[in-house]
């Protein structure tokens, strides 16, 4: 019976859920949104829901809160949304009496994340983050997206309060199917809910910030008109973008991590109203296809930021191909003023080493290849008998007015086990060892500090710290492999130390 009975309340859940997307459907009309954007000093690595400095109002992305409840079904949990200023705070507050009577069981205030019924891309964020005080109960978040076809498919995830203002951050790794089925999509997020659900109980609960968040590498703070960009898959309009009728020499880059994306050489004239380009910098483009269903968007491989549309077929040059990219997407930077360091690093398989190091701001190409053994010009084949004495590493050149080798170096000492000895997970040799090559004393130093600082935190670190020596590029199909192919690294998960 309470099978039964919880699967109810999900079905009168989606109902509510049903409401929802109707009053997204109803404000198609409505002109586009504010663009979402980073609060202060979070320098993009939160990108705000609501702050509820417009109590009432459109939120950060041009939606309306809704308050649901199960009464619309029968139940009779009684409650309420409000807006109101607690403790200097302006905050969303949901209280009510949750009660499980007629099958029912729960309050919801929710919203969605697109006005004209869109979804949003949440690839590049670890999860959601609440600033709450609550009453010591526990709660839900709930998300949907364009996969929950039913009414009752949700993806949920528990959180609990204490009677303080805390900060609650809720990974989407948490998020499970509440009947829906498969993964939850971060692609394509429709709405998010707060809930008092699966227990009968008074819920009293306030929010004065709710955001996705990252972790990891930083990326550039965006102006709203490119947030809703970069962030929101928007269009600017034809013939007013910087970039459009621009034909210096140099490079394109991403506006929101700096990744490079196009030469300027790959640069042609269209008379379309943007940008175009008919090639792309080998790996720093992907290309999907668009929610239309019909388009094919391009991103920024290193930050998943929108870019534009990629056309063929059209015979404009040779290659037949027209990156057709939004200005507000680029940064240019002139030939010859690019100011560039290098940095070689080692940490077992070198496919997840550059997943991770070509993602971090200021990186502007990684290399995959060997170095630190006695064999010349080896080849994967002959580095994989663990005889040639080198390492699988990755060459990083960076912008140093963009980011410093110490932040590279805490990155990779992040993405890795440094405490194992020649193997990282389920790869083992020598040539899966752990090493930082230094090409100055000034490397060196900073590479000893921070395994100081590590050992005092108690590892027993086995990196090696050794002077560089000659980088042999590996083969073609080695470079950007997870770029690629789609996929993530199986032993290289990102972990805050420092």
């Amino acid at each position: 019976m309470q099978a039964q009975r919880y699967y109810r309340m999900v079905q009168l859940a989606a109902v509510g859920l049903l409401i929802g997307v109707a009053f997204l459907v109803g404000g198609s009309r409505q002109a586009a949104p504010a663009a979402p954007q980073a609060s202060a000093g979070q320098n993009q690595n939160a990108v705000l829901i609501d702050d509820f400095a417009t109590a009432g109002q459109k939120n950060a992305f041009g939606a309306k809160w809704s308050y649901l409840s199960d009464r619309v079904m029968g139940g009779v949990s009684n409650g309420q949304m409000q807006f109101e200023e607690h403790e200097g705070r302006k905050c969303l507050r949901l209280t009510g009496s949750v009660k499980l009577d007629n099958n029912g069981g729960f309050i919801q205030a929710r919203v969605g994340l697109h006005p004209r019924g869109r979804s949003f891309d949440a690839r590049a964020f670890k999860g959601i983050v609440l600033s709450v005080k609550g009453n010591g109960e526990s709660y839900e978040l709930h998300i949907r997206t364009q996969q929950t076809r039913f009414p009752w498919q949700y993806y949920g995830a528990t959180f609990t309060t204490n009677g303080q203002w805390q900060e609650i951050k809720v990974p989407f790794a948490k998020f499970t199917a509440g009947t829906a089925r498969g993964p939850m999509s971060l692609q394509s997020l429709r709405s998010v809910g707060i809930v008092a659900i699966k227990k009968a109980f008074d819920a009293d609960l306030r929010v004065d910030r709710i955001a996705f968040y990252r972790e990891g590498p930083m990326y550039n703070e965006l102006t709203p008109e490119e947030a809703r960009i970069i962030l929101r898959k928007g269009t600017e309009r034809p013939f007013t973008g910087k970039y459009n009728d621009h034909f210096a020499e140099g490079v394109y880059t991403c506006k929101q991590c700096n990744a490079e994306l196009y030469k300027s050489s790959s640069k042609f004239k269209s008379s379309c109203g943007w940008p175009s380009f008919d090639d792309q910098i080998p790996g720093a483009v992907k290309w999907e296809p668009d929610a239309d269903g019909v388009r094919t968007e391009i991103l920024c491989a290193n930050c998943n930021g929108h870019l534009g549309h990629v056309f063929q077929g059209e015979q404009l040059t040779p290659k037949n191909t027209r990156h057709c990219v939004n200005s507000l997407s680029m940064n240019f930077v002139p030939a010859g003023q690019v100011q560039t360091e290098r940095a070689i690093f080692a940490s077992g398989c070198f496919w997840g080493t550059e997943y991770h190091l070509q993602r971090a701001a200021g990186v502007i190409s990684t290399t995959v290849g060997y170095t630190g053994g006695h064999v010349e010009d080896p080849t994967y084949k002959q580095v994989c008998t663990d005889k040639t004495g080198h390492a699988e590493a990755v060459e990083v050149v960076y912008d140093p007015s963009k980011t410093s080798y110490e932040t590279l170096a805490k990155l990779f000492f992040e993405t890795h086990d440094f405490t194992q000895l020649n193997r990282q997970g389920p790869d083992i040799g020598t040539q899966y060892r752990s090493g930082v090559f230094y090409l100055d004393d000034e490397q060196k130093a900073i590479t000893e500090k921070l395994i100081k600082t590590l050992q005092g935190k108690g590892f027993d670190v086995k990196t090696e710290v050794t002077p560089a020596s000659k980088f042999w590029p590996a083969e073609n199909y080695h470079q950007d492999y997870y770029n690629k192919t789609r996929k993530t690294p199986y032993c290289h998960i990102y972990r805050a130390i420092f």
